[in-house]
């Protein structure tokens, strides 16, 4: 028996979900970091259908809920988290004329990918970044001066009061790294992406010398979360950000370890997992980075990667909540 085994005995309100729902199962294997502690539930959900009936039960019984992507850009605690945690894994993509359609649970690299076989052009920025594709509507996800929100033409949500909306990119309240969802209470199910025909041969150069640049700078050996903190705004800068990365390598963050938890030889603004690491071990070394910068800069820098679960003791900076 695994501690991921089935109960007779479950509450009432399991009873939609009865036939994927599962109880107290390890989360690390669904984070990129590799780390995480026991969710109360855990619900994959396969299409945009069941991602809308697993929130509406929830929340008809008031049951916390922690909605998880593919498990990039996020740090789940070591204590675990309370309640349902739906896995989005709804990920049908359609292409619709010169748009794309994805449901939110769809990798964006599968989006990249779908865009370089329709031969439509406009997505290469996204090349290589981790996530999902409703993460990446979430947290308005980008690079190169480029972000999600430049693309999209629609985002289809489910409203706190269980309404699904169409909402357009202009009422999505667009800023860096961030969107109106979490201030709206809107969870993303999915979107349509607005691109333009182009030669297929050049959209996959482009796409392949992005994912080269980012190989350089991401590992695939080591498990990480992606950029740990967010760049900082500066109009003056390349593309209007000074990188994070930078100012963590001037003040020497790469040489910092806690526990199992190190910042990446090759880029200083990512937190790798070196084997037995713990979220603890990552929120320890995180704060050392922030310190180090402020010191030297005094630049406060703030998680692009996200917290979810059960905050740690003594550690205020943490906060439970849900995640694409």
């Amino acid at each position: 028996m695994t501690r991921e085994s089935v109960a007779p005995d479950w509450p009432v309100w399991t009873a939609p979900l009865r036939e994927r729902l599962r109880r107290d199962v390890s989360l690390a294997p669904f984070s990129t970091l590799k780390i995480g502690g026991h969710a109360d539930w855990y619900y994959p959900a396969e299409s945009v259908d069941e991602l809308a009936l697993a929130l509406t039960t929830a929340r008809a019984h008031k049951v916390p809920i922690t909605l998880l992507g593919d498990g990039s850009n996020v740090l789940i605690s070591d204590l675990g988290v309370r309640g349902l945690v739906i896995h989005n894994r709804a990920r049908r993509i359609e292409r619709h004329g010169e748009k794309l359609y994805s449901e939110a649970g769809a990798l964006l690299s599968a989006l990249v990918d779908r865009s370089r076989a329709e031969a439509l052009t406009g997505l290469e920025f996204a090349a290589g970044i981790y996530g999902s594709v409703g993460g990446a509507v979430f947290g308005n996800a980008g690079a190169y001066g480029k972000s999600i929100a430049d693309v999209l033409s629609s985002v289809e949500v489910l409203s706190r009061e269980n309404e699904r909306l169409a909402i357009p990119p202009d009422r999505m309240e667009f800023s860096y790294r961030q969107s109106g969802c979490a201030k709206n209470g809107w969870t993303v199910l999915a979107c349509e992406v607005t691109l333009a025909a182009g030669d297929q041969q050049t959209i996959g150069s482009e796409i392949d010398r992005i994912i080269a640049i980012r190989a350089t700078k991401l590992p695939s050996e080591l498990p990480s979360a992606g950029s740990y903190f967010k760049n900082i705004e500066d109009p003056t800068a390349e593309f209007g950000k000074v990188p994070a990365g930078k100012l963590l390598e001037a003040v020497g963050a790469k040489d910092l370890r806690v526990g199992d938890a190190g910042v990446y030889l090759k880029h200083a603004n990512v937190i790798v997992n070196l084997g037995h690491a713990t979220a603890a071990d990552v929120l320890s070394l995180a704060e050392q980075m922030k310190a180090k910068v402020k010191a030297a800069y005094g630049i406060e820098l703030h998680p692009e990667v996200r917290f979810v679960g059960e905050p740690h003791p003594g550690n205020e900076t943490t906060t439970s909540g849900s995640h694409r």
